[in-house]
């Protein structure tokens, strides 16, 4: 970004860092830009952690659905064996 849209100055920009992100702020008026241009170093690593988390969520997902199959089959055992046991 070359020009401030507050002040229309021509590259103010100073790099600020906070809480671990990166903000543009302009030396005249004190406009603060967040930083959207990234390395692809950056762009890897944070794909790669977007799909840990994609795939930790499908893994949650999946064994969710084993634990209720398991809990409704162990259910069923009882209710017939109960019903077993009246005859």
């Amino acid at each position: 970004m070359n020009n401030c849209p507050n002040c229309l100055a021509n590259n103010p920009f100073q790099k600020v860092y906070r809480d671990g992100l990166v903000f543009l702020k302009c030396e005249y008026c004190n406009t603060i830009i967040e930083n959207t241009t990234t390395t692809r170093r950056t762009r890897e690593v944070s794909e790669r952690l977007r799909n840990e988390v994609q795939n930790d969520v499908q893994k949650e997902k999946s064994s969710g659905k084993v634990l209720a199959i398991g809990i409704g089959l162990m259910i069923l055992y009882f209710i017939i064996d109960t019903i077993s046991k009246l005859y």
